[in-house]
């Protein structure tokens, strides 16, 4: 039954890869299905336009689309991330807050969102840099690799062994360096900038998408962000305009977490203007 249901599966996603003109499944190297964008870079962490959901590697769960269960069902409202679903996130996807109003018949606020990737690249595409190669980043601007992209050994979100431990993958990091003389480290999760100094640090985001359109349930509560004591209510991040991470149901919000780009924390330790998470809460400390 489980290989007729492979079979039945994998039937289903080569057709939409014939019937999808911009995008398309692909399998990668070791035989797992993947979501290709028009962009040719990998959905990951959504639910693809066709129902199917993929991890934080881009990898199909093996699961039906949840689209064609609904449509069978007769319900084919929408109950995947819709609102963002065609935007490529390779690392945590981050919101920013810029407008907001409350609907006080529906007890829920109207947000304008900007959407930002901690990622840059994937790593497939950093192994192919090589030292002295000039690559433009966008938000950054041309930075020049002092390095071959080299491999090193990252711990993955897919359990696959039979005491439920982690698979270790291999992913690709290169050095990488600005006129300024500012040092930077790009990863396929993120990209990390050292002054030139060497006195402060940050991960920088990169820009996806402005104006999105989403809903917040005015009763909906935050989760705190790991790795900080502080904690922001719905009301208090909404109204300074700051960062959050979200699950979506179409276009409303079902989860909301709190993040360490609101803060003064290890991973954000500076303020600038021209970051693009400079919006710190408490940027008058600097």
């Amino acid at each position: 039954m489980r290989k007729i249901f492979t079979v039945a599966a994998a039937a289903a996603l080569t057709f939409a890869m014939t019937t999808t003109a911009f995008a398309a499944w692909k399998q990668d190297k070791t035989g797992q299905w993947r979501y290709m964008t028009s962009d040719s870079t990998w959905l990951t962490s959504t639910t693809t336009p066709d129902g199917y959901k993929v991890d934080v590697n881009g990898y199909w769960d093996g699961q039906p689309s949840t689209k064609a269960a609904q449509q069978a069902s007769g319900n084919v409202k929408d109950q995947g991330e819709s609102a963002v679903s065609q935007y490529r996130i390779g690392g945590t996807r981050i919101f920013k807050i810029t407008d907001a109003s409350f609907d006080e018949a529906a007890n829920a606020y109207n947000v304008k969102v900007s959407l930002f990737d901690t990622a840059f690249k994937t790593s497939e595409e950093i192994q192919n840099i090589k030292k002295g190669d000039v690559i433009e980043l966008p938000s950054v601007g041309k930075l020049t690799a002092e390095n071959n992209a080299s491999r090193g050994v990252i711990r993955t979100g897919r359990k696959t062994t039979k005491d439920g431990s982690y698979v270790k993958d291999s992913g690709y990091s290169v050095r990488l360096s600005d006129e300024a003389g500012n040092h930077y480290m790009l990863s396929g999760q993120r990209l990390r900038k050292v002054n030139a100094d060497n006195s402060t640090s940050e991960t920088i985001l990169r820009p996806v998408a402005t104006e999105i359109a989403l809903t917040i349930p005015g009763y909906r509560t935050t989760v705190r962000v790991n790795g900080t004591s502080r904690y922001s209510s719905l009301k208090k991040i909404i109204e300074n305009k700051m960062m959050f991470e979200a699950t979506l149901n179409g276009s409303e919000v079902a989860e909301l977490k709190d993040t360490v780009y609101n803060y003064d924390t290890t991973t954000t330790p500076v303020y600038s203007e021209d970051a693009a998470h400079g919006n710190l809460t408490n940027k008058d400390q600097y």
